[in-house]
């Protein structure tokens, strides 16, 4: 009687989602990791971005300026070290996280 059915059994059925599950619990975590570190890379090239442009403000200007910026809710905030020109620093965090630096100096 069952030799000539077609289909899967319920043996067959629970193996193969078994194996879906098992395969999907090594790689969930691991795709969660990888998106939070694309994430905290993505902040660091918009601060990246606003160094640069704070730095060839001052160079056009010659007025090193403190000053801070909202993007996407990163707060990002420019700071000139060691007397003025000597070195700017930037330091961004979004709010209920650890704040990150990127800086730059003038020996660079």
């Amino acid at each position: 009687m069952y030799k000539n059915t077609k289909g899967f059994s319920l043996p067959e059925t629970l193996i193969a989602f078994s194996c879906i599950l098992m395969i999907a619990g090594v790689f969930i975590p691991f795709l969660i990791d990888y998106a939070s570190q694309l994430q905290r890379l993505q902040y660091e090239v918009e601060a990246l971005k606003f160094l640069e442009e704070g730095v060839e403000k001052a160079i056009v200007s010659h007025e090193y300026e403190d000053y801070t910026r909202m993007y996407k809710g990163v707060r990002y905030e420019l700071d000139w070290k060691g007397g003025g020109n000597e070195e700017a620093c930037v330091q961004y965090h979004k709010r209920g996280a650890d704040p990150h630096e990127v800086c730059i100096s003038k020996a660079e």
